[in-house]
């Protein structure tokens, strides 16, 4: 599997915290955003994002639309392999 760079293309849907769900090319992340108290860090998740929800006990999320990843999350992020 190719690794994930802030040059890519995310679809990026908020999930109420800290934690945006990420769908890629390369595959689903999870991304701990800094304004709202995360650390700035895209971690794999090898799961779907209705697996996702089911597991943080939500049921939806808000669609923020597909962006480079350095667009949305700045150029400081730190992308994990896991």
């Amino acid at each position: 599997m190719e690794k994930l760079t802030t040059s890519d293309i995310a679809n990026f849907v908020w999930l109420w915290g800290k934690e945006f769900f990420l769908e890629t090319e390369k595959g689903n992340y999870i991304w701990s955003d800094p304004d709202y108290g995360g650390d700035n860090t895209i971690c794999p998740y090898k799961g779907s994002f209705k697996e996702y929800l089911k597991k943080i006990g939500v049921y939806y999320g808000r669609g923020k639309g597909k962006h480079y990843i350095v667009n949305y999350c700045g150029e400081d992020v730190k992308i994990l392999d896991k």
